[in-house]
């Protein structure tokens, strides 16, 4: 099926009289309308004062799921035969995840009180205040940071995100490094993330990130 909805894409490419192009830019918004149409689903997307469909390979997610997705294709219409209609700003991709409300609140356990020492800390490990502070100085080396993982999400651009604390942070706020990694540890593991650390990583639509560990691995210890 996504064979088949990716030769559909380089169809719509290559007659691209008019579409634009994309740059790959991740996007994520809430769904409002579902409708099926043969192979594939159209999702209405409300986002903000901007109203506009993604298309993807027939898939089931409910109304009121937030959608990420990778923009492949854009058009600002796009005539849809099997539904004789034609849709205006239509985005279409292959590459996308989502969670629904109920889904999300079962992996969060975030850390609301800051604290001055990391109680997690051990030799050789930061705190989340120490690798904030010092990215610059850390940037595109490996590091290890003992913490919680407060929320997991799977799956997007082929990677987990994990997010991790530990009650340390800078100012007056919590703070929160998020690791990317093929592994997944459980929301409330206690864990050492050893990673590589990028600095002001722009993934685009607003997804910029101070600090962030890339590769990561996780050891419970």
């Amino acid at each position: 099926m996504k064979n088949s909805f990716k030769k559909t894409l380089a169809g719509l490419f290559l007659g691209a009289c008019v579409a634009f192009a994309s740059e790959a830019k991740i996007h994520e918004a809430q769904v409002n309308h579902v409708l099926h149409a043969g192979s594939y689903t159209y999702y209405g997307i409300q986002n903000g004062a901007r109203q506009y469909w993604v298309v993807t390979p027939r898939s089931n997610l409910p109304v009121g799921a937030w959608m990420r997705f990778k923009e492949e294709i854009a058009m600002p219409t796009y005539e849809s035969k099997a539904l004789g209609q034609t849709f205006e700003d239509v985005i279409f991709t292959s590459d996308f995840q989502y969670r629904t409300q109920e889904d999300e609140a079962k992996h969060l356990a975030f850390i609301t009180e800051k604290v001055a020492t990391s109680p997690y800390a051990q030799k050789g490990t930061l705190s989340i205040q120490e690798a904030m502070e010092k990215r610059k100085e850390y940037a595109g080396k490996t590091v290890e940071i003992r913490a919680k993982v407060v929320k997991a999400s799977q799956n997007i651009m082929g990677k987990n995100w994990i997010h991790l604390q530990d009650g340390t942070g800078t100012g007056d706020e919590v703070g929160r490094i998020v690791a990317t990694s093929l592994a997944l540890p459980e929301v409330g593991d206690i864990v050492i993330a050893k990673g590589k650390v990028s600095v002001d990583k722009d993934f685009g639509s607003g997804y910029v990130y101070k600090i962030i560990l890339e590769e990561t691995v996780f050891e419970e210890k």
